[in-house]
């Protein structure tokens, strides 16, 4: 949005678009001609402008097709209140004072900001949660030990290692063709190793 301007009861808004191009839309204050009748509110599927869902069948009462979220209502009629509120005092610094501090006076009522409640009060909420007084004396239990100490594995050594490595089933290697420990790729090392020794 540009700009808003308001002449003799109407009220002039300059919107600009993607493109860059300016629109003016206008609607007079004083008549409710931009409200939607109550008739056309409806959901996104409609075949037509009253209502009457596609795939439930026509049904002859609107008014029993409808259903009125209250929640949704009322917060649509809050938001309206407020934003109504917000155009009349615009500009108006004591009013905007006001009605800012009248604001934080119900939020703090609705959801309780800056009470402190004492300690009999918080313990006798407490005994009302649960159902029961809270004890006087806790017993607390000590975890259980756990030992960690060597459960490490403890590294082999050459005989062991040798006995792993014959109880193992050879593989046949597609270079020399033995069945063995070894295969193509490290079959001439290994042959080399054994010669020396």
């Amino acid at each position: 949005m540009v700009k808003t301007s308001i002449e003799d009861d109407t009220e002039i808004y300059v919107i600009n678009d993607k493109f860059s191009k300016d629109w003016s839309v206008s609607y007079s204050a004083t008549r409710d001609s931009y409200l939607v009748p109550d008739h056309l509110h409806g959901g996104r599927w409609l075949k037509s402008n009253f209502v009457k869902p596609v795939h439930c069948g026509f049904v002859d009462d609107i008014e029993k097709a409808l259903i009125i979220d209250l929640a949704t209502q009322e917060w649509r009629d809050m938001h309206g209140d407020y934003f109504e509120v917000a155009q009349t005092i615009k500009g108006n610094v004591d009013q905007i004072r006001a009605f800012r501090q009248i604001i934080a006076e119900g939020k703090k009522a609705i959801f309780g900001e800056g009470i402190v409640l004492s300690i009999s009060d918080k313990r006798q909420m407490i005994e009302n949660l649960y159902g029961s007084q809270a004890p006087s004396e806790i017993d607390v239990h000590p975890p259980d030990v756990v030992k960690t100490k060597g459960s490490g594995r403890r590294p082999l050594t050459r005989l062991e290692q040798a006995m792993k490595m014959k109880a193992k089933s050879g593989r046949k290697c597609a270079e020399c063709g033995e069945v063995g420990n070894h295969d193509a790729r490290n079959c001439k090392k290994i042959k080399e190793k054994q010669k020396t020794k």
